[in-house]
């Protein structure tokens, strides 16, 4: 997806305004602080966000100065105490009485729980059903209010999504499908499933809400991290101690419990008890709609408004139906008379075929394939950008398009180090999308990403640019079809050896150009010398390595590019500078063919250092980085598990 805030959007910098758009651009689209295993991440939706922030406000000016102060059991005011008691347990302190009269009166939180209860209204006979089956007291409903304000479309910066904001680690404990085309944590119904069994058994663990509640909100994790240091199983306790819990935790419960008290008194907050706006209760039903459906078709069978359906359904985040399978569609329950009248039938997807994406393929790739456009994939896929290719992935291919594009017959110029290869092996060439990642690489090709970093001379802290070309030594009996990866064969590109005289001359020959030599005379400056060969003095600079302001010598031989066949007045030019051939032995890579089986590393895999692919690296690999392969996954590709958390940095509000 494409990130960021839109070309319009300007967001602050201090005391900047920055455009968000061209930030983005040059980010290339990822997200602020990403790392080099991420490609991509999906476009933070949030319909409350500005109600978000004048909470965030408040709680960054109030309750930043509230003391911390011992919990009482009564209510320190006689409003409050007059409240009815939702199924959450209530122990007033300094921060909850803030949360309420913020709630009662002023117009910020009035509006913003104005906004929560009115769109509570359409889903809340849904959800408390849903609680009161797994055994979960009702009034948890109100952890959805806080999270999501009822928007099931919702998505944190730090990609949380739906109704209970999960993130995908626990969301997967929990049985919710996430995949390219569904992410079942924006299901209305299954989240909450999840999220009640989540919270069920935190409160088994922990063995009261309020503990039940800060662990759902920063992870069991650091909850038992906080209990261990402080010796106290008292989540109030931990609020009042130093270094005890983060602060966004220690807002986040009495947050929910005034939230609850909130919806339990809606008259004593001037909200109700019923709003004037609020929206009707949804009843819908389910009706099983052909692969590849588009919930726009859905909607126009039943004369319904698209984003109702899409709502309905936010668990198909491309508005679309999953290839190869029919599957449950929710429609408003008073339409169900018009879709057996005239709903979709079978044959919906009849005008497509699937294709299933290869490690390293682009949506410019299988377009050209098929004879489509890149502009049909990416709106029949609900594709924005090339980072959610991954392999495996089924997307969805106009059937009957025009005949494919022949392929393009330019050989494709590898610049590379030298490598040795073994008898039983070969090298293949990889062509780096948006997609790849080091664990993606090394998980397709079965090496270590260490030993890709050796026979490239990478900088294994540096991000993969799209574009670059990756030699990779393989047995010689690897199947890149069978494995679903896309190379090249060495026999379809020109591979030479980087920075030497045949890379450089190669490259300037696609260009047009040749590499020459150039004897400076006596009056010559950079810049004479650059309008003569149609150069400037920062290009020639460049070429030979000197400073722009480098006034040269007479007889100086320096380096030019020039046109071919407009070589009058150059000599045969000097041998390139830094890397001009093959790497001496003692810094070549040179790899043994045991040594592209990944099984050889196995005694290694949780200390990705402690072997190397090479017995001589190169400089620059690592023996001089600190590898990715510390943060978090394996050489076998097997990711380091821990225990599902939910991250405390999204609960700022």
């Amino acid at each position: 997806m494409a990130h960021g805030a839109p070309v319009d959007e300007r967001e602050r910098i201090g005391p900047l305004e920055v455009a968000g758009g061209g930030r983005d651009q040059v980010r290339g689209g990822r997200p602020d602080g990403a790392t080099i295993h991420e490609t991509h991440a999906s476009r933070a939706v949030d319909a409350d966000a500005a109600a978000r922030e004048d909470l965030a406000s408040f709680e960054r000016g109030v309750l930043a100065g509230t003391p911390r102060s011992t919990i009482e059991k009564t209510a320190p005011e006689k409003w409050i105490a007059a409240l009815a008691l939702p199924e959450l347990p209530i122990r007033y302190g300094a921060k909850l009485v803030e949360y309420l009269r913020f709630f009662k009166d002023d117009a910020k939180g009035q509006a913003l729980m104005r906004g929560w209860l009115r769109r509570m209204n359409r889903y809340e006979h849904v959800l408390r059903p849903i609680l009161k089956e797994v055994g979960v007291p009702e009034d948890l409903v109100f952890v959805a209010m806080a999270e999501s304000g009822f928007q099931p479309h919702r998505r944190s910066r730090v990609g949380a999504a739906g109704l209970w904001q999960f993130m995908e680690p626990t969301g997967k404990v929990y049985g919710l499908e996430q995949n390219y085309w569904v992410d079942e944590r924006h299901d209305i119904e299954r989240s909450t499933y999840a999220a009640a069994a989540y919270l069920k058994d935190l409160r088994v663990r922990f063995g009261s809400w309020e503990m039940a509640l800060a662990a759902f909100n920063g992870g069991y994790g650091l909850a038992m991290t906080a209990i261990a240091r402080a010796n106290s199983n008292n989540f109030w306790a931990l609020c009042e101690i130093e270094s005890g819990l983060p602060h966004a935790t220690t807002l986040y419960v009495p947050k929910i419990l005034a939230a609850a008290l909130v919806g339990r008194n809606r008259a004593a907050f001037k909200l109700g008890p019923d709003l004037s706006d609020s929206l009707p209760p949804l009843h819908f039903v389910k009706v099983n709609v052909p692969p590849g459906t588009a919930l726009s078709a859905v909607a126009k069978a039943i004369d319904e408004d698209p984003a109702l359906i899409e709502e309905l359904n936010a668990q198909l985040i491309r508005k679309r139906t999953p290839p190869g399978r029919s599957y449950p569609v929710r429609i408003p329950k008073a339409k169900l008379a018009a879709w057996e009248r005239g709903g979709v039938r079978d044959g919906a997807g009849g005008d497509h075929i699937q294709h299933v994406v290869a490690y390293g393929e682009t949506v410019a790739a299988i377009a050209q394939r098929y004879g489509a456009t890149e502009v049909q994939l990416r709106k029949l896929n609900g594709l924005e950008d090339n980072g959610e290719l991954e392999r495996g992935v089924v997307l969805l291919v106009p059937r009957g398009s025009a005949a494919a594009a022949p392929a393009s017959t330019d050989r494709l110029l590898v610049p590379a180090p030298k490598v040795a290869v073994g008898a039983d092996q070969r090298l293949v060439f990889f062509v780096v999308a948006r997609s790849t990642t080091p664990r993606g690489l090394a998980d397709a090709f079965s090496v270590p990403w260490d030993s890709i970093v050796a026979w490239n001379d990478l900088d294994p802290q540096a991000r993969l640019q799209p574009g670059q070309v990756l030699q990779i030594v393989v047995p010689k009996s690897f199947d890149a079809k069978a494995a679903k990866i896309v190379v090249l064969e060495q026999s379809a590109v020109d591979l030479v050896v980087r920075g030497s005289r045949e890379h450089l001359e190669a490259g300037l020959k696609q260009r047009g150009l040749v590499r020459r030599g150039y004897k400076t005379r006596k009056g010559d400056t950079l810049e004479k010398i650059g309008k003569r060969f149609d150069l400037t003095d920062g290009d020639l600079a460049r070429i030979n390595g000197i400073d722009r302001n480098h006034d040269p010598a007479v007889g100086e031989l320096l380096v030019v590019y020039v046109k071919s066949g407009e070589t009058r007045g150059t000599v045969d030019a000097p041998a390139p500078r830094g890397n001009a051939g093959p790497a001496p032995d003692d810094l070549r890579a040179n790899v043994a063919a045991e040594d592209v089986d990944a099984t050889r590393y196995a005694a290694t895999a949780d200390d990705p250092s402690a072997a190397s692919a090479v017995d001589n690296p190169v400089p620059s690999t690592e023996e001089t980085n600190s590898l990715p392969g510390k943060r978090g996954w394996s050489k076998r590709g097997k990711h380091k598990t821990t225990p599902p958390k939910k991250s405390s940095k999204k609960k700022t509000g």
